[in-house]
Parts: C-alpha cells; structure tokens; sequence
C-alpha cells in the first residue's frame, strides 16, 4: 500500500518537473523570437531611414525600399486583425 502512495507521488512529482521543464523551454523560446523580431525591425528601420535619408542620391531606387517596407508592414498588420 506505501509502495503504490510513493509510486503515485514520485510519478506526480516527476510530471510536474516535466511539465515545467517543458513550460521554461517554450517561454525560452517565445522571448527569443521576440527578441530576434525586435532586431530584424530595428534593421528594417534603419534601411528605411537611409532609403530616406539619402533620396536625392538614388530617388527611385529610396522609393523602391520604402514602397516596398511600407507595404510588407502592411501586409503583415493586416494578417494579424481577428478575422
């Protein structure tokens, strides 16, 4: 009877380790992509300031950029409304 109650805790206990392993391994994983999504809009910021900045040096080729950024920003805004 002692043996079955240990059995029942050590496997209960053992799950809960698992599942707040497995928990810490997904947040992990969410603030990672979170963090690299952060970077990757700092640099396509940055493109479009220098697409900007620097207009009279290519004008069509700045407005190819910034059409381009803009509209991609758009697409994804608009993915992420409720439907």
């Amino acid at each position: 009877m002692t043996f079955g109650l240990v059995g029942i805790a050590v496997t209960v206990f053992v799950a809960v380790i698992l599942i707040a392993f497995f928990r810490s391994k997904a947040r992990e994983q969410v603030l990672a992509a979170q963090a690299q999504t952060a970077r990757l809009q700092a640099v396509l910021d940055d493109v479009k300031d220098v697409a900007w900045n620097n207009r009279d040096v290519a004008p069509d080729l700045s407005t190819i950029v910034i059409d381009t950024i803009r509209t991609g920003e758009e697409r994804l805004s608009r993915r992420e409304l409720p439907s």
